[in-house]
Formats: structure tokens, sequence, C-alpha cells
């Protein structure tokens, strides 16, 4: 929970906080489906791609998954 979720809960009946941490965990699963969302969209986009416009942006096409659901190579680049 976020310290603004602590913080709203501190002063509040179970009932309170339990709707408080209901509404902090809805917030958190919004997060991660935009986050599927935008890693699909991504790929799609790579995908499309041909492999010199692939190359000039440093990416190889085998390693379309892993950036898109990690980002940057571990030695930074791409």
């Amino acid at each position: 929970m976020t310290i603004l979720g602590q913080q709203l809960t501190a002063n509040r009946s179970a009932l309170g906080r339990f709707f408080a941490a209901v509404v902090e965990i809805s917030h958190s699963g919004g997060n991660l489906l935009a986050r599927i969302v935008r890693i699909r969209r991504d790929r799609v986009t790579l995908d499309e791609l041909p492999d010199y416009l692939l190359r000039d942006i440093g990416i190889e096409r085998s390693e379309i998954r892993s950036i898109t659901r990690f980002g940057r190579r571990e030695d930074g680049s791409a």
C-alpha cells in the first residue's frame, strides 16, 4: 500500500480500511492490465518492421519478446 493509502486508512474503521484496500488493489490491477496491453502492442509494432529497420534501432528479431517485456539489454543498448 502506498504512503497515501496508509495515511488515508490510519484513522478509519475496519470497514473503511477494507474499502481503501480494495481501491488500492483495483488501482494496481489496472496498472498491470495497462502494462500487458502496452507490451502486446509494442510486440506487434516491432514484429511488423522489416529486418533492416530493426537493425537500425539495434535489436534482432529474436530479441523482440525480451526487449518488450524487460526493456533494455543488460549492456545498456537498445
